[in-house]
């Protein structure tokens, strides 16, 4: 057998083996705060279900909570006085859910982008990208028109501003999700600070994590691990 034959064989075993531990370990409890989206004041009383399960479990005083769930789980989120919410699991992480309270405008920053739920983020998107439109229709003829006064108004740019961060946003949770910590420690012996270098060295564009399958990115990893390792 040739040498590149054999190093295929391997890296097909670690990924078989690495696809048999995620399913082991599939099931686990989930750990979270409920917070106020802009003032990150603590939320007690929120409840938090698992849409799969249904398993519910309250918030204490202190916002925590902790339920069973397992990896592509939706978290349905619920308190009164606040709107609505969802959290994906992606990860076991502590997960930081930031709830906006009913009738009350978000006033979009960096930092609020980054604490938004992805129900959330995608409801802001759709916001922001039919408030910086560039043309209204026309209902007389039927066609488009261009709206000038729509178009450099300050409220169209500053919708469109806020799109471009929110969509950036996205994008880098795309990445975070498919190019994990977790993932990557289950195919190399990586821990910080060199996993943390490692990330920032060879993370990969939205392009490619968009349609990249699970075994692509598993692939993507361990060459890029071999010409991490060769650098040192």
């Amino acid at each position: 057998m040739t040498a590149a034959f054999i190093q295929r064989l391997s890296i097909l075993t670690i990924l078989a083996f690495s696809s048999m531990l995620g399913k082991l370990h599939a099931q686990e409890k989930v750990k979270g705060i409920a917070m106020e989206l802009v003032t990150s004041q603590t939320i007690g009383g929120v409840s938090i279900k698992n849409v799969r399960t249904n398993t519910e479990v309250l918030t204490d005083q202190n916002g925590n909570f902790v339920i069973d769930a397992q990896l592509d789980d939706y978290l349905a989120i619920e308190s009164t006085g606040y709107q609505k919410d969802t959290v994906f699991v992606y990860d076991f992480g502590v997960k930081r859910v930031y709830l906006n309270k009913l009738n009350t405008a978000i006033e979009l920053s960096e930092v609020v982008i980054e604490r938004m739920t992805d129900s959330r983020l995608n409801a802001e998107i759709q916001t922001a990208k039919l408030a910086g439109k560039y043309a209204d229709i026309g209902k007389e003829r039927g066609g488009i028109r261009i709206s000038p006064s729509r178009v450099f108004s300050k409220e169209a740019k500053k919708a469109r501003q806020s799109y471009k961060l929110l969509v950036e946003e996205q994008q880098k949770r795309a990445i975070d999700r498919k190019f994990s910590s977790d993932l990557i420690q289950s195919l190399t012996p990586l821990v910080d600070p060199e996993l943390a270098l490692f990330k920032e060295q060879y993370r990969p564009t939205y392009k490619f994590v968009e349609h990249a399958l699970n075994e692509d990115i598993k692939l993507y990893i361990m060459d890029s691990y071999k010409k991490f390792k060769s650098k040192k």
